[in-house]
């Protein structure tokens, strides 16, 4: 089945409205970015602000998510990957990440 491109946006709007929202409930100042991303003043989809700094967001909504990556993880609490060369990444819930930066 082939998602039409509305429905693909619609699904990724939802994803980032849900992450502001998250964000906001445990005290996180958060937004979507105008334009999720088109704009060069506002980068990716949202951006939230922890103890003075800003970092940004990309929300990617899938059918199957990362499903090696979720294999991978198994019952651990972070998955950490490195590509040869490059700075590692680390693979974890969106519950785990309101854990770690929330009160």
């Amino acid at each position: 089945m082939v998602i039409k491109h509305a429905s693909a946006k619609s699904k990724g709007t939802r994803l980032e409205r849900l992450v502001k929202d998250d964000l906001e409930a445990i005290g996180i100042k958060a937004r979507r970015q105008p334009g999720s991303g088109i704009y060069s003043d506002f980068p990716h989809d949202n951006a939230f602000e922890v103890r003075g700094k800003e970092y940004l967001v990309e929300c990617k909504a899938r059918k199957d998510g990362h499903r090696t990556l979720d294999r991978w993880i198994g019952k651990a609490d972070f998955l950490v990957i490195r590509a040869d060369r490059k700075e590692p990444h680390v693979y974890m819930t969106w519950k785990m990440f309101k854990e770690l930066i929330g009160p």
